[in-house]
């Protein structure tokens, strides 16, 4: 018995002592998600999942099972993170058990494989009772055969690790339950959402039914089939709950990188840019005379699809950050990248991420929005990125970024549009934005005046000057506020564009270099003209719905 626990403990250790990268401890994950996926369309039978969002249910549900069975290794066995990773993936092969046994129990029928639905008293019985009766659907034979093997294999590691049998139970347990609240998810979030209105403890499996498979409309979306509505639905609460796992950890466990690169999201970017998706859902909304209810699964799809929003410019700064090196050495060094806080790998790593996220969320929601921000980002290599590098050329580089961020209002306006198209949105209101990006984006580059010209790009103020390039900017803005009078047909707005456009105007002249000097400055200008602009989008609100 010693030979052999001592030829266990070897290969564990040659196991975990193996390096392996990150990327390829993901592919082996998702990997392992595609084997699962065709495992379960040939062996499920008439119960056969279809689609890509099969995907989605899968990973994001083993992610999380993942990322926090690797935390409780960590904290209960205290295994070094980069060990316990390896040891997870390789067990994780026991993922692919489940449709091969349901494929035998069921003689080739295959079983119907989701979730266990029922109350807050069910579940506690459920759980102590291994999910419960009705092993031929839901939490299935084959569900029920994974969580078993892979909690007892957690168990005969955690007593190899640690010798402590007390120790081995509980981390194993606390496994099962982390898969176990995964199993019967959507219960819980019934109980928490329906439970403020009808009582906690008087949900039942029948509410949790209704509430995750009855078809809906995500926005203007129609999603009919009941395993796509449950997926959907699920997968939107596992996206905001993975993000909040991830920002823990790095808050946790890599707190420099983690404030160096908050500390450089450009929030005023992307304030502008979550406006313009909220003003393209408006704008659709409006144009297209539908309603939309605002009600938690829409609230859910609406802060991932901001979050893929994000994603995506934050993919952008990176691109940005790698192919400005040296503009930021002299005008911004506290940049993530210059001051060394990640290496060009790690940066180049982060960047690829985000963009797959973005396009990874937004399809959730939408797959027609995906296609935008994948047009978004190769706008942004474009404008930053060798041979092209478009931002060297005053005028062309802001009317590059004008036409990404049009896509972003795009993307809010399809969100409301009942033809999922922009047939209906008036050529005029496009334009007139195109104009206003166009002559407002060179706000951002009075800051980095001598960065620009040591790299040889030509912004506005590089080109006219800074007194000029004040003049030229600030007149596009006011410019700007009174042409919304035509293209909204509203003169009621008159005064107020003249007035708040003329504020606009005053505080781009009014900016200077040096914060010691003046309150509005290069390098908070951008929240002053959106405070005039927001005031002015308010009014603006009020006049037409008045």
């Amino acid at each position: 018995m010693d030979k052999l626990l001592k030829l266990a403990e070897k290969m564990i250790r040659s196991i975990e002592e193996r390096r392996i990268s990150f990327w390829v401890l993901l592919s082996s994950f998702a990997s392992l998600i595609i084997i699962r996926v065709l495992v379960e369309n040939m062996a499920a039978g008439e119960n056969s999942h279809k689609g890509v969002l099969t995907f989605y249910e899968f990973f994001d549900s083993f992610a999380i099972a993942y990322l926090l069975s690797l935390w409780i290794i960590h904290k209960m066995l205290a295994v070094d993170f980069r060990r316990a990773a390896n040891i997870l993936i390789l067990g994780y092969s026991v993922i692919i058990i489940p449709p091969i046994v349901d494929y035998i129990m069921s003689h080739g029928k295959g079983f119907l494989s989701f979730y266990t639905f029922d109350g807050f008293a069910g579940l506690v019985k459920r759980f102590f009772t291994f999910f419960g009766d009705r092993p031929d659907i839901g939490i299935t034979y084959g569900v029920r055969a994974e969580i078993l093997i892979a909690v007892i294999l957690i168990l005969i590691y955690s007593y190899l690790k640690s010798k402590n049998i007390l120790k081995s139970i509980l981390t194993s347990l606390s496994v099962y339950l982390v898969l176990f609240l995964l199993g019967t998810f959507p219960s819980w979030i019934t109980i928490a959402v329906e439970g403020i209105s009808k009582g906690f403890l008087r949900i039942t499996g029948i509410d949790a039914v209704q509430m995750f498979f009855s078809p809906f409309s995500l926005f203007s979306r129609e999603i009919n089939s009941v395993n796509d509505a449950l997926i959907t639905r699920v997968n939107m609460i596992y996206i905001l709950l993975l993000t909040a796992i991830l920002l823990l950890a790095f808050w946790k466990y890599q707190k420099i990188k983690l404030y160096s690169f908050l500390r450089n999201i450009r929030a005023p970017q992307i304030s502008f840019h979550l406006g313009l998706l909220s003003i393209g859902l408006g704008a659709g909304i409006l144009l297209s005379e539908t309603t939309v209810s605002i009600n938690f699964f829409n609230v859910l799809g609406f802060l991932v699809l901001s979050e893929a929003v994000i994603f995506s410019w934050l993919a952008s700064v990176v691109v940005n950050d790698i192919f400005d090196k040296k503009v930021d050495t002299i005008a911004n060094p506290n940049r993530p990248f210059i001051k060394k806080d990640f290496s060009l790998l790690e940066y180049k790593s982060l960047g690829i991420i985000l963009f797959a996220l973005s396009i990874y969320l937004s399809f959730l929601i939408n797959p027609k929005i995906s296609f935008f921000l994948i047009a978004y980002q190769a706008i942004a290599w474009a404008y930053s990125a060798w041979p092209f590098r478009l931002k060297r050329f005053a005028f062309v580089s802001t009317f590059i970024s004008a036409l990404a961020l049009i896509l972003i209002f795009f993307s809010g306006y399809i969100l409301a549009s009942p033809s999922q198209n922009l047939f209906g949105l008036p050529a005029s209101i496009i334009i007139f934005l195109i104009f206003a990006y166009t002559f407002s984006i060179p706000l951002k580059d009075f800051k980095d005046i001598e960065g620009d010209k040591a790299d040889g790009v030509y912004t506005v103020p590089v080109v006219f000057g800074e007194y000029w390039g004040k003049i030229i900017v600030s007149s596009g803005i006011f410019i700007s506020f009174l042409a919304s009078i035509l293209v909204f047909n509203e003169f009621r707005l008159f005064w107020w564009a003249l007035i708040l456009g003329g504020i606009s105007f005053w505080l781009v002249n009014k900016m200077k270099k040096n914060p010691a000097e003046s309150k509005i400055n290069y390098r908070n200008i951008f929240w002053w003209i959106l405070g005039t602009i927001s005031i002015y989008g308010l009014i603006l609100i009020k006049i037409i719905f008045s």
